[in-house]
């Protein structure tokens, strides 16, 4: 059961990810390659503000989740030059080189971060967060790992609400369907923009520091997430919220049934989880090629 609950706690951080980068690319069709990339380095920061001054793990989400979103408005700014271009096709592969460059970039910043400590991975101890278990039908479970999916479970409630039942959502989802008839209505794209990518890497730095609460983080792990993210994007349908929203959820499930079922049966059900995202893929890409929410 444990084993399921954190399979739906993985899915739960891939749909705040798959949701960032949806929005990202839907309003302004940049797609960002080290969108994972801001994943792990909001993990990193979250493990140094331990580890430096002894923060309390639920502290770091505080502090770093406003920092990257300062930091989303910062790489809006960065990628004004694509999106300025003249050709869709022109902006999107200009938004690939550019973020591609930047992963890599942050890749490094990481490796070196980690040197400077002398870490391999980064993950606050469980220890530190003085927490217990709890027993929930039964099946007792670490508090940590309950409290986690609950934050989840709460910011994707949270952002569906935002998207779906503000004016500002409404903007956002005016611009992802149409942005020219969008900035022929009046509307203020730039500043939709920017908020935009403010949103999507600060959910990212979230489901980071999320990450080094409940396990391990590795410096070199960007790109993979970034790649799980963009499966899920394609599973639930590019530019569908719901669809990134249900998609990582699917995922993250499937492999915790996945796990659960080839442990039972004697084998190493954790070195098989990372086929399940691209099985999916292979499957929605046959039967629904639109993905699962998009018509």
């Amino acid at each position: 059961m444990t084993i399921l609950i954190q399979g739906i706690l993985f899915g739960g951080i891939l749909s705040m990810m798959a949701v960032g980068l949806t929005l990202i690319f839907g309003v302004t069709r940049v797609l960002n390659i080290a969108h994972g990339d801001f994943l792990v380095l909001g993990g990193i920061t979250a493990a140094i503000l331990f580890e430096a001054f002894g923060l309390n793990p639920f502290l770091t989400l505080v502090a770093v989740v406003p920092l990257f979103a300062v930091i989303g408005v910062l790489f809006s700014f960065l990628m004004r030059k694509p999106m300025s271009s003249r050709t869709a096709e022109v902006g999107l592969a200009s938004s690939v080189l550019v973020t591609l460059g930047l992963s890599n970039l942050i890749e490094g910043l990481g490796v070196r971060i980690a040197g400077l400590f002398g870490y391999n991975t980064f993950a606050i101890p469980g220890s530190a967060l003085g927490l217990g278990t709890i027993t929930i039908g039964g099946v007792t479970l670490t508090t940590l790992l309950v409290i986690s999916f609950v934050i989840i479970v709460a910011i994707s409630v949270g952002m569906t609400v935002f998207v779906y039942r503000t004016s500002f959502g409404a903007l956002m989802r005016a611009s992802m369907s149409d942005r020219e008839a969008a900035i022929m209505l009046g509307a203020d794209v730039s500043r939709v923009s920017i908020v935009t990518f403010a949103i999507g890497i600060a959910l990212a730095s979230l489901g980071g520091t999320i990450i080094v609460m409940v396990g391990s983080l590795d410096p070199n792990s960007g790109l993979p997430f970034t790649i799980d993210a963009l499966t899920v994007v394609v599973l639930g349908g590019l530019g569908s919220f719901y669809g990134a929203l249900i998609g990582g959820f699917i995922i993250g499930l499937s492999q915790g049934i996945v796990q659960v079922v080839l442990t039972i049966a004697g084998l190493n059900g954790g070195a098989w989880v990372s086929v399940v995202p691209l099985v999916i893929l292979i499957i929605i890409l046959i039967i629904k090629p639109t993905g699962l929410l998009k018509r």
